[in-house]
């Protein structure tokens, strides 16, 4: 039994080992006279949790060292491990009859996808996208990303505060596409939290608050 990152569980759990297959390698080069060396693990791993199953790749490799000389494992997980899980929510999005929040769903899983590799620039110029692909689907294409966002808001889509926070949102991806912008994570961590609060607010709790009134006896 070992610890490790469980994307189920959402922390690290002990993990039953399942199988495991070791391979070392050796590579001479000889124009520099310098012997490389190193050794992959491959691990089969079960949450002792939830039941989840996953394999992790640990590489040994002979350049990789601490102060003292000591190797350093680097570890890999398939599939990646994930620090942010997906909104409950997500499954209403997958509507194969309403194409608009159809896109949404598929923009949004892809968007999910990047982060799960550590992609946070194909992250944050996907946010970018899915915000105008839902902005001129609501209020149509007005021909730049203000009068778009202003229109949103007019349209009391979003609040006059949510426009001032979207514009920043939609600045980061400009910028990652253009001036060489590199979120850190806790920067799309916080695009995240803005873009699922306004696709929410939109698709999501419309839809919830119909159903509450609907169940709520008349006076």
């Amino acid at each position: 039994m070992i610890k490790a990152h469980c994307n189920r569980c959402q922390r690290e759990t002990n993990q039953d080992i399942l199988h495991t297959e070791n391979f070392s390698w050796e590579e001479v080069i000889e124009e520099q006279q310098v012997v490389l060396n190193g050794t992959d693990i491959y691990e089969m791993l079960k949450c002792c949790g939830c039941d989840a199953i996953i394999l992790r790749h640990t590489e040994y490799f002979c350049g990789n060292l601490d102060k003292q000389g000591k190797l350093l494992p680097t570890y890999y997980y398939y599939p990646p491990a994930i620090s942010r899980p997906e909104p409950q929510w997500l499954h209403e999005l997958n509507d194969i009859t309403d194409n608009e929040k159809k896109i949404s769903y598929d923009l949004l899983k892809e968007i999910y996808a990047s982060l799960y590799n550590n992609s946070r620039r194909l992250a944050t110029m996907g946010i970018r996208a899915l915000i105008e692909h839902i902005m001129i689907k609501k209020v149509g294409d007005k021909g730049s990303f203000s009068k778009n966002l202003d229109s949103f808001a007019a349209q009391g889509l979003i609040s006059l505060s949510q426009e001032d926070i979207l514009y920043t949102v939609l600045e980061a991806g400009h910028a990652t596409m253009h001036r060489a912008y590199s979120p850190s994570t806790e920067d799309i961590n916080t695009c995240m939290d803005i873009t699922e609060s306004i696709i929410a607010s939109v698709y999501i709790h419309p839809e919830k608050a119909n159903i509450l009134k609907s169940k709520i006896p008349k006076r």
